[in-house]
């Protein structure tokens, strides 16, 4: 094997150089948040705004409970991956290894690395809204979702 080998790597095996490596080893495993943690995060490191956040933590809590190494199997045939539970049908490419519309893989998403879920939701989000959620619609639709993030800052 290559010397920048990552074995389970999000990104194909090859993530750079040595420093990188243990980054790359490390990302391919899953994480479980705490509330107040995943909204920091969505703001401080991906730039979230504090009038949806609310509703981006509500959504979570629902979709996944925070996990980033969440799926779930639909009825449909379809899958949903990840913290935003993010699915295979529309979104995200299950099989080939970059597809749909979020031009990313699947199980990139079931990572510790929320950079590429997040970019994936802004798309959806952008084109849908929060309705593109049922764990959105069933949960956090009409509900007071600053109660997720009111304790936080």
């Amino acid at each position: 094997l290559d010397s920048n080998y990552c074995a389970g790597s999000y990104q194909g095996g090859l993530c750079g150089g040595p420093q990188e490596r243990k980054c790359c080893k490390e990302a391919t495993q899953g994480k479980v948040y705490e509330r107040c943690e995943f909204a920091r995060e969505l703001v401080d490191l991906h730039g979230f705004d504090f009038g949806t956040l609310g509703n981006w933590v509500c959504l979570a809590q629902h979709e996944s409970s925070y996990n980033t190494a969440a799926t779930n199997d639909n009825t449909n045939g379809s899958r949903d991956y990840g913290i935003f539970q993010i699915n295979d049908n529309y979104w995200c490419d299950a099989n080939v290894g970059a597809g749909a519309d979020c031009g990313m893989t699947c199980t990139s998403f079931l990572d510790s690395v929320l950079a590429d879920d997040v970019t994936c939701a802004k798309i959806i989000y952008n084109r849908h809204g929060f309705e593109a959620w049922y764990g959105w619609i069933n949960n956090c639709k009409n509900t007071n979702v600053e109660d997720y993030v009111s304790d936080c800052f």
